[in-house]
């Protein structure tokens, strides 16, 4: 048994009449950790207050596949508080760094030591306060920095294949310019001794002309692929008749740019058959070459268009408090997590009056990427593509956003449970138990507005609404942080 004396220099139980310390004492256990040994894992049941007596724990918790280091208890320090009086499981891993000696305080005691010793009381809900708010900002923390790689990853994946498709175009392009340069020096060539003849050059240039105006725009012609294959396939039998080696590559570009017989004539009865190839072969890559050009150019507004989509989903060099345009905000949340949609049917329903809100703009884009990542998560349990909803529509004064998935559902049982802190139905290495938590603190706390969950196998709807006008709301939470600092 555990020497009075030894608790009574512990300073959790100052206050605490010498008698009752020795039944304490007595009421209590003693319990030896290893250096290197674990004592209590996260999600694994508590029954006792723990009191260091001796040694160094190492107390972490997994967040996102990761491990987060929240405290380290060295000899005095007490902890399970937090579990024992919310009747959840251990939120986080104990490890011994050194041999550790604990005392240990069945539950039963320990709740009736609360009631009877106030200081007691009062030092175990001072620090559990302490360890709460100490535990939110540390994992919260690591949720914005998980929010943060989300967006990475959405805009990395978002970018790749424009950014490929340029890369590509460009390195085309570059073969084409060098090919067109080396193409233009020979009928240069050919013109300064003669043997090109204005006529032929003007006719080249008209052609030109006409085929650029005409670049980029062949689907707008109405035809399909097999007519635009015979197309091709004529031109190439007809280039061939005319003694074009480069019958069957030449023809692709100039099919595609509109061009046929009768404007590739009046171009080779000006021109000499020895020049004939060169004269279409420079046409050709002109013709490539624009074409190439409005690639890049098209990747480069789709990079362009998804930059600005990701810096309106973080709300980038503006007010914390704006102007907020739910539907655009809820597509900007979709662009950020497209990686993870993929196989997965999304249905808009939006209303396209809805009013914009005035309220914190990046923290409403967590909310919506909360629960669509849980809509994910909860759809991808399934062997068949899933469905996800979005819903938009304006209550009188309150804006409403439905985020509905058909997974399975959320338990019965869970249902009351799941905005609490650190309680998740995914397990320990699942999450972190805060997502749901932050999105209520975002929505009733920093909004004043409200959000709840319906749920049944196929059907699980997460509901919020929202104060049309929430400036006073968002503007009365900075107040009250500020008083509170």
């Amino acid at each position: 048994m555990i020497s009075f004396d030894e608790l009574r220099r512990i300073p959790l139980f100052e206050g605490i009449p010498d008698k009752d310390l020795r039944d304490v004492a007595e009421r209590g256990s003693e319990k030896f950790v290893p250096a290197g040994e674990i004592n209590g894992r996260e999600g694994e049941p508590v029954d006792d207050l723990y009191v260091m007596l001796e040694g160094e724990l190492r107390i972490t918790k997994e967040v996102s596949g990761g491990e987060v280091v929240i405290n380290t208890f060295t000899t005095g320090a007490f902890f399970a508080e937090v579990p024992l009086l919310a009747g959840t499981p251990f939120l986080a891993t104990g490890r011994a760094l050194t041999d550790c000696r604990m005392f240990l305080i069945p539950n039963d005691l320990f709740r009736r030591m609360l009631t009877e010793y106030p200081a007691f009381s009062h030092k175990i809900l001072e620090t559990m306060a302490e360890r709460v708010q100490i535990l939110q900002s540390v994992v919260g923390e690591r949720e914005r920095l998980t929010s943060l790689g989300t967006l990475a990853a959405g805009l990395a994946h978002g970018l790749n294949n424009p950014a490929a498709a340029a890369n590509r175009s460009a390195e085309d392009l570059r073969e084409c310019l060098a090919g067109l340069r080396s193409t233009w020096m020979r009928l240069a060539r050919a013109a300064a001794g003669g043997q090109l003849t204005p006529r032929a050059l003007d006719a080249l240039e008209r052609a030109a002309d006409d085929a650029m105006n005409c670049t980029g725009v062949p689907e707008e012609s109405g035809l399909d692929e097999l007519e635009r294959s015979e197309r091709e396939e004529d031109l190439a039998f007809w280039l061939e008749d005319h003694g074009i080696a480069e019958c069957w590559t030449l023809a692709p570009s100039l099919a595609s740019a509109g061009l046929d017989a009768k404007d590739l004539s009046s171009i080779l009865v000006s021109v000499s058959p020895d020049l004939r190839a060169d004269i279409l072969r420079y046409l050709e890559l002109m013709l490539d070459s624009a074409c190439l050009l409005d690639e890049v150019e098209g990747s480069a507004r789709r990079i362009s268009g998804i930059v600005q989509k990701m810096e309106g989903y973080s709300y980038m060099d503006r007010a914390p408090v704006q102007e907020v345009d739910v539907n655009e905000s809820l597509e900007n949340t979709l662009v950020v997590l497209d990686h993870r949609l993929e196989g997965i049917e999304v249905v808009r329903d939006y209303d396209e009056d809805l009013p914009h809100l005035t309220a914190y703009g990046g923290e409403l884009n967590q909310v919506w990427t909360n629960l669509v990542n849980n809509a994910i998560d909860a759809v991808s349990t399934s062997e068949d593509a899933g469905r996800i909803r979005l819903r938009t529509c304006c209550e009188r004064d309150r804006v409403m956003v439905e985020v509905v998935d058909d997974g399975p559902g959320i338990p019965r049982e869970y249902q009351g449970r799941i905005f609490e802190p650190f309680f998740s139905t995914k397990g320990v290495r699942g999450g972190a138990g805060l997502g749901l938590d932050v999105s209520y603190r975002i929505v009733v706390g920093r909004h004043g507005g409200d959000i709840h969950v319906v749920s049944e196998p196929g059907d699980t709807r997460f509901e919020v609404r929202l104060p049309v006008d929430a400036a006073d709301a968002a503007v009365s939470s900075d107040l009250r942080m500020e008083a509170g600092a």
